[in-house]
């Protein structure tokens, strides 16, 4: 007899049931083994689709000049990124994108093959940002972010210094003064809706980076660096330094180099040595600028009086078995005539009998072989032998530059001794009081043979036969010394220097010209130097009564 249709249908009737009611408890036991076990879990799966939580940038702090003329601050620009998901990636859009973002082609290509949100650009301009919102492409997103930015360009690159791509200092004032100048991000936590908008939370405002201040005139800066590059261009020489300062408070008023380069634009930069801050870094055997320094030794120790007459035919000398040669025979020479008429004959005779521990004494006194402690930024100390390790050779080879090295900035250190009545005042690059506030002073010869000496260098430019007639400036006295070193023996090149400042009493202004790699016959500090000097600082003098 075959089963009845109703107790069929209640059979299956009971199977739903007991398979709803299973589901049931199975969904139950579920829900409650994760609200017991792993209630942690799904506050944080909660948390992941709701929680936002970003950092506030903060705005690095300006670098400013004297004048408060802005030399590095931070601008805003966008970051581009692409949520893969959501980007077609069409060649015509990978092409246009590439090429507003001046990437190389298939740059985009490798991005786009990984899943998730990736950052094609930082530092994008808001100009680009506009052409790329006009394409409407889905995927793309922006993201407001800061960038550092340097108006005046190389002009002041070396002194003002550089950052990475992150803000971060890595060179020059940028570098020393990082702490300060990078502020104190912010941060924002709180709730965010489906359409990632934010709902509410915490906020913490970021604190900006401190400004800085230097000593430099980027009026005198941007003199100093056109001046500069002129004079490098047609001399033919490989690079350059000028320093400036203000001989009385000892502040730097110009630090400038050549080659430079373009702190805001560094990626096509193959020739890493424009990051170099010359004036500060390069040391070089100074040559003839160093005779005046000597001199001040010789006239305090007392075993030569300045009445003296000192006989240089036939124009040469020789000392254990090497020669020094002048320009030409001067014949019996004053000691401002050694001076003005840079006779190394002269300073040979005039060397040969001092004490090599005074004579030291000195040069170390003037800075040369000190490290410039008060001027902060990256330098270095130059070389002076210790007394026990000069030969008779090395001693009178020192009197007239050789066997020792100094840079453009210890140059301009050691002159201002003789711009301020003996004198020796360290050298600084910022304003702040708190960071050079312990900045030194110590008198290392007396007023009279400063006088001494400072009638020499007026000599020494304005003598009709001075080497340095050439730096003369209308209207003004100025005081000043030539030199000329060998850089290269092998391929003849040569390092020239003009130092002097002006007026010759009471300077207001003292400046160090320095150019390397010069060949040829206009090879020497008196043709090469001495002009870029009175270029450089009669600007200089007409821009500050100017602005008086």
């Amino acid at each position: 007899m075959p089963p009845s249709r109703v107790a069929l249908f209640s059979g299956r009737m009971l199977f739903i049931r007991l398979l709803f009611i299973g589901a049931f408890l199975l969904l139950a036991g579920r829900l409650l083994f994760l609200q017991i076990y792993q209630d942690n879990f799904l506050d944080e799966q909660v948390l992941s689709r709701s929680h936002s939580e970003y950092a506030l940038l903060a705005s690095r702090g300006k670098i400013l000049d004297r004048n408060n003329n802005i030399l590095a601050l931070d601008v805003r620009s966008f970051s581009v990124g692409v949520d893969i998901k959501k980007f077609k990636g069409e060649p015509a859009d990978i092409e246009s994108l590439e090429k507003i973002l001046d990437l190389k082609k298939g740059t985009i290509d490798k991005l786009i093959r990984n899943i998730g949100y990736k950052e094609i650009k930082r530092h994008v301009s808001g100009a680009a940002r506009k052409k790329i919102e006009n394409f409407n492409l889905e995927g793309i997103f922006f993201r407001e972010n800061l960038r550092r930015s340097y108006p005046q360009k190389e002009v002041s690159s070396h002194v003002v210094g550089i950052t990475d791509i992150d803000r971060i200092g890595i060179q020059g004032s940028e570098l020393v003064f990082n702490n300060s100048l990078k502020g104190k991000k912010g941060r924002f936590i709180g709730i965010k809706s489906s359409g990632n908008k934010k709902i509410e939370g915490d906020r913490v405002e970021p604190q900006d980076g401190k400004d800085l201040f230097l000593t430099i005139d980027i009026r005198l800066q941007s003199i100093a660096f056109e001046e500069l590059k002129n004079a490098i261009d047609q001399a033919g020489a490989e690079s350059g330094s000028v320093v400036i300062i203000n001989p009385q408070s000892a502040e730097i008023l110009a630090l400038s180099n050549y080659p430079s380069f373009d702190p805001s634009n560094r990626r096509d930069i193959k020739d890493h040595s424009v990051f170099r801050n010359r004036a500060t870094i390069d040391v070089f055997e100074p040559g003839s600028v160093i005779k005046p320094i000597a001199m001040s030794a010789i006239i305090d120790s007392k075993k030569i009086n300045l009445e003296d007459n000192i006989n240089t035919s036939p124009g040469w000398v020789k000392v254990s078995g090497y020669k020094t040669s002048d320009f030409k025979d001067y014949g019996v020479l004053s000691l401002s005539e050694i001076i003005a008429l840079s006779s190394n004959v002269g300073m040979v005779k005039l060397c040969a009998d001092q004490d090599i521990v005074h004579l030291t004494k000195y040069f170390k006194s003037f800075g040369i072989g000190r490290y410039p402690v008060n001027l902060l930024i990256p330098a270095r100390e130059g070389f002076l032998a210790h007394p026990s390790e000069f030969t008779l050779r090395d001693k009178v080879s020192s009197c007239y530059g050789y066997g020792l090295s100094m840079s453009a900035i210890q140059i301009a250190q050691a002159y201002s001794v003789f711009a301020n009545e003996g004198i020796f005042k360290e050298l600084t690059l910022f304003l702040d009081d708190s960071i050079s506030s312990n900045s030194f002073e110590e008198r290392v010869i007396s007023i009279e043979t400063a006088s001494i000496v400072r009638d020499m260098l007026i000599k020494t430019v304005n003598m009709p036969s001075g080497t340095a007639r050439n730096a003369k400036i209308k209207g003004t006295i100025v005081a000043g010394k030539t030199g000329t070193a060998i850089e290269n023996s092998k391929d003849l090149s040569y390092t020239v220097t003009f130092a002097g400042f002006v007026p010759a009493i009471d300077p207001e202004l003292l400046a160090v010209v320095v150019l390397h790699g010069l060949e040829g016959e206009d090879h020497s500090g008196g043709r090469v130097a001495a002009p870029v000097f009175s270029k450089i600082v009669s600007q200089s003098l007409h821009v500050l009564q100017a602005g008086n």
